[in-house]
């Protein structure tokens, strides 16, 4: 039972990775995903320096929240403490999208927010999606009070831009949080042709 449900998780990883590669939302080998496992402290992780075209079960990796390997060959991806402290301080959260998504990464760049841009996206984000600076290209500690106590106080929301960095989606499941994301770019992508200069 315990099985099936793990395959489950690394099947559903391996198909939003693969999905994102060809819509070139993650290009390269950055990027990272992951899914908790239920009822345990442990989450499954893409591995470090792995693409998402090349993500699959044996290079996949089952850690602690602190990012300790309890299973795999490889080193988790460099990410993994930030979705460790997000799924330990957020216990709705089941799944983790983090990609750098062209439009929604250039909309990070000179924006506070991605505000409201279709009425899909005001239902689906509850109004707006918050930017951080971590001035890192993965997210040091410090920094993780502040995007986690953003989500304990406004629980509904479910999607946050990392300037220089790209996007971060979390949903109950891998299937919800790809959706997610795909959303955050179509947004980021609409609020920029929303802005050009009217004939």
């Amino acid at each position: 039972m315990w099985y099936d449900a793990y395959r489950a998780q690394v099947d559903a990883i391996t198909a939003a990775a693969r999905k994102f590669y060809r819509l070139r939302y993650q290009m390269s080998d950055g990027g990272n995903l992951s899914v908790r496992l239920p009822d345990r402290d442990l989450m499954i992780v893409k591995g470090t320096n792995i693409s998402f075209e090349e993500t699959c079960a044996e290079n996949l990796v089952l850690c602690d929240f602190d990012g300790n390997v309890q299973a795999g060959d490889t080193a988790p991806s460099k990410e993994a403490l930030l979705h460790g402290a997000l799924y330990r301080s957020l216990p709705e959260v089941g799944a983790v999208m983090h990609c750098h998504s062209p439009w929604a990464t250039a909309w990070a760049a000179k924006h506070g927010t991605l505000e409201f841009s279709t009425h899909h996206a005001d239902l689906k984000f509850f109004h707006e999606v918050p930017v951080f600076d971590t001035h890192s290209y993965a997210v040091p500690k410090e920094y993780f009070p502040q995007i986690t106590g953003y989500f304990q106080e406004h629980p509904q929301r479910n999607a946050f831009l990392l300037r220089g960095h790209g996007q971060v989606t979390m949903a109950k499941d891998m299937r919800k949080a790809a959706y997610l994301a795909e959303l955050v770019e179509e947004t980021a992508q609409i609020a920029f042709l929303s802005r050009l200069p009217q004939e």
